[in-house]
């Protein structure tokens, strides 16, 4: 998983695994979710990040960092 934000275009990328992208759709026009050739979501993109997103309370809970 890589989290990457741009600040020349306020966007924030969430790749969960290094699939080929095969879909694109866009929920709304600052969220879209790309997709894998069996329909799961790949990545997640938000445009206008710092508008959309509680960034002063942003939170990592329970989140494992390592495969057991």
């Amino acid at each position: 998983m890589k989290i990457q934000y741009f600040s020349e275009t306020d966007t924030l990328a969430i790749e969960l695994t290094s699939k080929p992208v095969t879909s694109t759709d866009a929920i709304t026009d600052d969220l879209i979710l790309d997709y894998d050739h069996q329909g799961k979501i790949v990545a997640i993109t938000i445009d206008n990040y710092s508008r959309n997103v509680d960034v002063v309370n942003l939170q990592a809970l329970d989140l494992p960092l390592l495969s057991v």
